[in-house]
């Protein structure tokens, strides 16, 4: 038996919600936690075991034996946790951005667990378990992650943990879990498609249902306080941003299911504008990132172009978009 390798020490579980421990394999698994004990017998790949919601505080241990392998994971804290995930500039690194280096801060309270990723370019994997956010490792971190959670850990005097599930150039088919597009009678010819889902460099993640199962299926069924999604500059055409709020509302119910939280919060962030993409389609999916806050229960849209730069599908400054995500997610939790 083993382990899902999200379990390490240093993690944070979401208040508030049933903090559930998992893995594979067959036999007997025994867990204890914040006083309780729990088994399971496993027939199969996967088993799971289920523990009440807490109260955010810490730290804690759990005990863990394994078919009769003790396994301890220390320093264990509940809070807020965060999925941030989407495309580049979910993915674009605080060391990439234009933060002042004095806001590269120390914060024992927040921690950063990085999904596998298809393209090898993070500093960060999974079997680095759960990263505390120190002065000289948070330039490796996502800029929106950290920044996000620095000012929710000391705003609301929390543990935050970010879970980071993104790629850059990744097209939302690929985020959606496979064959759900066709079983929603969503289908687009290939020339109406923008051109990174064909790009030779980002197809190993642009098929559908990739990144739902590389990345995604590793947090899942992990609770998590709320999902953060920025992603739509590879899907920017106006036949698919005609499409994009039907995909999106798919996509949210997915991560719903995933997490079994069926009225699990979800901050969307709107494209910021760029001048130099074609307008028509990247309209058409702000359009439809703005309605999905509208029309969608438990949902907000954090526009953003008003405060990032749009000489560059890459704006820089994060600091102002962070604080405002930070900010919406009040009206979510």
């Amino acid at each position: 038996m083993k382990l899902n390798p999200i379990f390490h020490s240093h993690m944070v579980f979401a208040a508030h919600q049933p903090i559930r421990i998992y893995g594979e394999g067959e036999g007997r698994a025994e867990i204890t936690f914040a006083g309780e004990t729990r088994t399971v017998e496993s027939h199969g790949d996967f088993w799971l075991l289920e523990f009440p919601p807490m109260e955010k505080g810490g730290p804690y241990t759990a005990e863990i034996l394994l078919n009769d392998t003790p396994v301890t994971l220390s320093d264990v804290y509940v809070g807020e946790v965060y999925l941030m995930a989407g495309q580049s500039n979910m993915q674009f690194k605080l060391n990439e951005s234009n933060t002042p280096k004095e806001l590269y801060e120390s914060e024992p309270r927040l921690r950063l667990f990085s999904t596998h990723r298809i393209e090898k370019s993070d500093r960060f994997t999974p079997e680095d378990g759960w990263v505390i956010a120190e002065k000289d490792n948070v330039g490796d971190w996502t800029a929106l992650g950290y920044l996000i959670g620095k000012e929710r850990a000391r705003s609301h005097d929390t543990p935050v943990g970010i879970l980071a599930a993104y790629q850059g150039a990744s097209v939302i088919e690929s985020w959606l879990p496979k064959g759900i597009l066709g079983e929603n009678g969503i289908s687009q010819p290939a020339e109406t498609l923008h051109g990174d889902h064909f790009y030779h460099e980002f197809s190993p993640w642009n098929g559908e249902g990739v990144l739902y199962d590389y990345a995604l299926s590793q947090v899942f069924p992990f609770a998590v306080s709320a999902v953060v999604w920025y992603q739509g500059e590879s899907d920017a055409t106006p036949q698919e941003g005609a499409v994009y709020l039907q995909e999106l509302s798919l996509l949210i119910e997915a991560f719903r299911k995933g997490f079994r939280q069926p009225d699990l919060p979800i901050a969307v962030i709107c494209l910021a504008d760029c001048d130099s993409r074609e307008q028509v389609g990247w309209k058409a999916v702000q359009s439809a990132q703005m309605q999905a806050g509208e029309t969608i229960p438990h949902v907000t849209t954090i526009p953003c172009a008003d405060i990032c730069e749009k000489d560059q599908i890459h704006p820089p400054t994060k600091t102002l978009l962070a604080s405002r995500v930070a900010t919406a997610l009040d009206t979510l939790l």
